[in-house]
C-alpha cells in the first residue's frame, strides 16, 4: 500500500506551520531557479563572449608586410615575437611594431592585421577558439550562478530550521514542566 506523501508541502493541514509554507516556497524558487536561471545566465554569458570577440574582429583586414630587421628569438612559449615591419599603402610605405614569426630575417614577409585607420592589431583569434572560450565562460558562469542559488537555499532553510528550534525550545520551556517528575 502506497502513501501519497509527492505533494505534502502544498495540501492544507491545520497543523501546518508558516515556516512549512514558507519552505515549500524556497524549495519551489530553489528548482525554478536552478532549472531556469543557471543555464539561462550561462548562455547569456557564452553568447556575449562570442559576439565580443566577433565585435573585436570587425572592421580588420590583412596586409603583406615586410620584416626590416631581424626578429628577436622566442623565449619560452611564445609563438610570435614582435618586430619592425613595412607595408605599402596608397600614401605610402608605412613602418610600425608588428607580431611576426620568431627568428623571421629581415625581407621576409609576412601577414599583418590592420583596423579602418591603419593600426596595426593582433590578429584575430580562431573561431574554434573563441567558440571554446564561450562555451568554457558560459560553463562556468552557469555552474558558479547553481552554486550561488544552493548556498542561498542552504542558509535560507538553516535559518527557517534556526527560528523551529528556537520556538520549540520557547514552547518546551513552558510545557515541559508540566511533563515531567520535576516541578
Amino acid at each position: 500500500m502506497r502513501t501519497t506523501r509527492r505533494f505534502w508541502r502544498w495540501r492544507r493541514n491545520p497543523l501546518k506551520r508558516g515556516t512549512d509554507r514558507v519552505e515549500a516556497w524556497v524549495l519551489l524558487a530553489t528548482g525554478a531557479a536552478l532549472v531556469l536561471g543557471a543555464p539561462a545566465a550561462g548562455a547569456a554569458v557564452g553568447v556575449h563572449t562570442a559576439a565580443d570577440a566577433e565585435a573585436a574582429t570587425t572592421g580588420l583586414h590583412q596586409v603583406a608586410a615586410t620584416v626590416t630587421e631581424q626578429a628577436p628569438p622566442a623565449t619560452g612559449t611564445q609563438s610570435r615575437v614582435h618586430a619592425t615591419v613595412t607595408w605599402h599603402t596608397p600614401h605610402g610605405a608605412e613602418v610600425a611594431t608588428a607580431e611576426v614569426a620568431p627568428d623571421s630575417p629581415a625581407g621576409s614577409r609576412t601577414v599583418i592585421w590592420l583596423d579602418a585607420k591603419g593600426a596595426v592589431h593582433r590578429p584575430p583569434p580562431d573561431p574554434a577558439l573563441t567558440q571554446s572560450r564561450a562555451v568554457a565562460y558560459g560553463a562556468i558562469t552557469a555552474s558558479g550562478a547553481a552554486c550561488v542559488i544552493s548556498c542561498g537555499s542552504i542558509a535560507v532553510q538553516h535559518s527557517i530550521d534556526r527560528r523551529r528550534s528556537e520556538r520549540l525550545t520557547r514552547e518546551w520551556a513552558l510545557v515541559g514542566p508540566q511533563w515531567s517528575r520535576r516541578t
